[in-house]
C-alpha cells in the first residue's frame, strides 16, 4: 500500500515528470532493520516484516559492490511499460509481490521492491530449493567431486551403508538421471511417509529404511512424480562426496562464491532441506541465474560444470522437468517465448529466458497464484526485448 504521506507514486508516474533514467521512487533501497539477521529469515520470520510503505522500483540499480554489474533499462516505451506494470500491481492484479529484477546482458537493469521484499532480505524459494540442489550438483562436478558419467550410475552406488539385501526390487535401478527428472519410481504408503522418519533415522540410514519401505521398482512404474525425496538422494550423495557436510559445501562452494545471502535449515535426516526450504536475496538467485544463462561461468570464474550446464540449457529436450529445472515455452505478445526456470508455490522464480540473453527473478507471498509474477512480466517488460 502507498504511503499517503508522500506523493502518489502512480500519480507522478502518469504526469510524467521523471527522468527515463534512474529511479522511479523517491525512497531508498529497502532493507532489513539493523537487529535483523538475514541468516534467520526463513519461511515464519519473514510473515513477521511489514509491508513497504511503498514500492521501490529502479531502471537504473544501484552498484551496492556485490558483484553484480548494474546497468539501465533504456528500451523504447521503458516508461509506459513500467506505468504500466505498477499501476496494475497496485491493482492487486499480480497479488503479492514482494520483489521483481531484471538481468540482460551481464548487468542488472530493472529492480523492484513492495510489500515484504527487501534488497537483503532472503525470501522463502519453495520448489527452487530444488533447482539450488542442482546448482550445487554443478559446482561439485565442476570441482571433480562427481563426473558427468556418474549420472547414469546408480545412486545406491554411491550410498556405502545401504544394506542391499533389504533394498525393494528395482532400487538398484536408480540413477542419478531419475532422481534428477523425478524418475526414481519411489513410491511409499503416505505423502507424509518420507518426512515422517526424518527425526529417527538419519542421513544414510534414512535413505535405508525408504528403500525399505518403496513399492518395487520396474521400468514401467519409473515415471515422472514431483518429490522432494529424489532431489534428497542428490544431495545425500554431494553430501558424502564432500569434506564435511553439504552445508557446508553450499556455504563454502557456492554462497561465498556468489556473494550469496541465504537461510537454508537442515531436515530431519541432517541434510539441507531440498524439496522446500531455503531462503534466498533476489539480487543472489540473480547472479546464480546468470551464470546458467553463461554457461556456468560468474564474472569470468567458471564456477558450474559447463557440460551440466548445457544440460539444463537444452532446450532441444522438449517441455518438461529437467534437472530440477522447468523447461517451458509462454505465449508473449502474440510470440511463444522459451524460458528454463527454477519455480515455487507462492509466486517464486529464477527464469532464464535464452532467446533473449535474459535473467528474471520474482519473488511473492501469494496463495494459488504461482503464476501471477510471470504474467507480470510477459505482460509488462518483456516486450521490450522483442527481436
Amino acid at each position: 500500500m502507498l504511503s499517503m504521506s508522500q506523493p502518489s507514486l502512480l500519480g507522478i508516474l502518469l504526469m510524467g515528470t521523471l527522468p527515463l533514467t534512474g529511479k522511479f521512487t523517491t525512497n531508498e533501497l529497502p532493507r532489513l532493520p539493523k537487529e535483523v539477521d538475514p541468516r534467520s529469515q526463513n519461511f515464519q520470520e519473514q510473515k513477521k516484516l511489514p509491508n513497504l510503505k511503498q514500492p521501490y522500483v529502479s531502471i537504473s540499480p544501484e552498484d551496492l559492490d556485490d558483484g553484480l554489474q548494474v546497468g539501465t533499462l533504456d528500451r523504447p516505451g521503458t516508461k509506459e511499460a513500467v506505468k504500466a506494470l505498477l499501476a496494475k500491481d497496485q491493482e492487486g492484479r499480480y497479488a503479492n509481490l514482494d520483489s521483481l529484477l531484471l538481468w540482460k546482458n551481464g548487468e542488472l537493469i530493472f529492480e523492484m521492491y513492495n510489500r515484504r521484499g527487501r534488497v537483503d532480505g532472503p525470501h522463502y524459494a519453495m520448489s527452487v530449493t530444488k533447482t539450488m540442489t542442482s546448482v550445487t550438483l554443478a559446482r561439485a562436478i565442476q570441482l571433480g567431486l562427481l563426473g558427468m558419467k556418474d549420472l547414469d550410475k546408480p545412486v545406491i552406488d554411491f550410498l556405502p551403508e545401504i544394506d542391499r539385501a533389504r533394498i525393494k526390487p528395482g532400487v538398484e535401478t536408480i540413477t542419478l538421471r531419475n532422481a534428477l527428472f523425478m524418475k526414481s519410481g519411489l513410491r511409499f504408503p503416505s505423502k507424509t511417509y518420507a518426512y515422517s522418519l526424518g527425526n529417527k533415522y538419519h542421513r544414510q540410514k534414512h535413505f535405508q529404511k525408504l528403500f525399505e519401505n518403496t513399492a518395487p521398482i520396474n521400468p514401467g512404474n519409473k515415471s515422472y512424480k514431483y518429490t522432494g525425496t529424489d532431489p534428497s538422494l542428490i544431495m545425500m550423495i554431494i553430501d558424502l562426496r564432500t569434506k564435511g557436510s553439504a552445508q557446508e559445501f553450499f556455504a563454502r562452494e557456492v554462497a561465498e562464491k556468489f556473494g550469496a545471502v541465504y537461510c537454508w535449515d537442515n531436515q530431519g535426516c541432517g541434510i539441507p532441506k531440498c524439496g522446500a526450504g531455503s531462503s534466498f536475496t533476489s539480487r543472489s538467485l540473480l547472479k546464480i541465474g546468470s551464470a546458467i544463462a553463461q554457461g556456468g561461468k560468474y564474472n569470468g570464474e567458471q564456477l558450474l560444470s559447463p557440460e551440466y550446464v548445457n544440460l539444463v540449457m537444452d532446450t532441444n529436450k522438449g517441455e518438461g522437468y529437467f534437472y530440477y529445472f522447468h523447461n517451458r515455452k509462454k505465449r508473449s505478445q502474440n510470440n511463444k517465448v522459451n524460458f528454463i526456470s527454477g519455480v515455487g508455490a507462492g509466486g517464486q522464480y529464477m527464469s532464464i529466458f535464452p532467446d533473449l540473453n535474459l535473467v528474471m527473478v520474482a519473488t511473492s507471498h501469494n496463495k494459488g497464484k504461482i503464476g501471477a509474477p510471470l504474467e507480470a512480466v510477459l505482460d509488462h517488460l518483456l516486450p521490450l526485448f522483442k527481436k
